[in-house]
């Protein structure tokens, strides 16, 4: 297969993985849309990926934890791309430090980005993706969502959001499970945010570094871009010298 041409719509794609998985999914030829809730941020994504391209991808106003602004989000792109492929659910809110220090409004935001937000942006685009000749619905959950999470840089709404979200991807996988709609789970562990712009992109790394985004953007799209008899419900990616993480 050839994800030249293929339209996929990404949230959190105004930074981190999703911003990146965006610009390298356009330089293999495919269509982006970027969804998140920072319309400048998104512009300037959307800049870098046209002096690479030739193409400026449509930008979408999303904020995952705000249903109306999900409900607008899928209507724009409804008639944005009507054919759609690919959706892949990066976005997700952050509230670090302990839990006795997160206010209502941070715990709410978290949870609701995640889970609620991430659910109702992937109902609302389910049409689409169904009735396309084959499609993909990809959720970077992280491995704060797996059982008995490692807590490094994590905080207590963020594991409790994933954890959820977790539960939203398996079961809409047993659901979906006989259609022309695969779904699938990446579960990333502590990844050091680098664009394709930058030159530590390219650095070659050793046993001692760090994932970076650069390991996520290459393993989804190698998911995304096997034979539609195949499907990779999950996909667990960590260091492989763990030992190093202390």
């Amino acid at each position: 297969m050839t994800l030249a041409g293929k339209t996929i719509a990404i949230t959190g794609a105004a930074r981190g993985l999703g911003a990146a998985l965006a610009i390298v999914a356009a330089d293999r030829g495919m269509l982006p849309l970027l969804l998140g809730r920072n319309p400048a941020r998104l512009a300037e994504i959307a800049g870098v990926i046209e002096a690479r391209t030739g193409r400026r991808p449509d930008c979408v106003e999303c904020d995952l934890a705000d249903l109306a602004s999900v409900a607008s989000a899928a209507a724009k792109l409804a008639l944005l791309a009507p054919e759609l492929d690919v959706l892949v659910n990066s976005g997700s809110q952050w509230a670090g430090g302990g839990f006795e220090a997160q206010t209502d409004e941070q715990i709410a935001s978290v949870v609701n980005s995640t889970v609620s937000g991430t659910m109702a942006l992937t109902r609302r685009l389910l049409p689409l993706l169904r009735a396309r000749p084959a499609a993909d619905i990809h959720t970077v959950v992280s491995m704060s969502g797996l059982p008995y999470p490692r807590m490094r840089g994590s905080s207590v709404p963020f594991v409790a959001a994933k954890a959820a979200q977790n539960g939203f991807v398996q079961a809409l996988t047993e659901e979906l499970i006989g259609t022309r709609v695969r779904v699938t789970s990446v579960y990333p562990g502590i990844i050091e945010d680098v664009l394709p712009t930058e030159p530590a992109w390219d650095r070659e790394r050793g046993d001692g570094d760090m994932l970076s985004d650069r390991n996520v953007v290459e393993a989804i799209l190698y998911v995304l871009d096997q034979p539609t008899n195949v499907a990779i419900r999950s996909l667990v990616i960590e260091r492989a010298r763990t030992d190093f993480l202390g």
